[in-house]
């Protein structure tokens, strides 16, 4: 079993030389706008999940995953090469919806913000015709 040190490192190494490699090798352009977002190595070195994410619509996540595992068996030869350890961990690709999720919940927060500002907007000249009709009559 590695330490947490090394782990954490190696996982760092893997998300760099696995990023690097689709960025200057791929030669699909459904990989150009792919992120890889994090890497989970398992303790004992066997196997990593690397995540990568896509702000793609899910008709077009279903290709653009094709297109990552298509790529897999490079990134696979460049982090065994750019270890440099005994056995290279076996990488599996998984989606990360994160960025979809944050993309979804920023889209809700602003039509909460508009709705607001609607609201805000409302009651405000209300509040004016308000006040103004008080004065008129005073």
């Amino acid at each position: 079993m590695a330490n947490e040190r090394r782990i954490l490192r190696l996982q760092q190494l893997i998300l760099e030389v696995a990023a690097e490699t689709i960025q200057r090798e791929a030669r699909n352009p459904l990989l150009d706008m792919i992120s890889i977002t994090r890497v989970k190595l398992t303790s004992d070195l066997s196997s990593a999940r690397v995540f990568w994410s896509s702000l793609d619509t899910e008709r077009g996540r279903v290709k653009t995953e094709a297109a990552v595992l298509g790529i897999q068996p490079l990134v696979q030869r460049r982090v065994g090469d750019a270890l440099g350890i005994r056995l290279t961990p076996r990488l599996t690709f998984e989606f990360d919806p994160t960025l979809q999720n944050a993309q979804r919940l920023e889209t809700i927060f602003h039509k909460l913000a508009e709705e607001r500002g609607e609201m805000d907007a409302e009651d405000g000249s209300s509040e004016a015709e308000e006040s103004g009709a008080g004065r008129s009559s005073g």
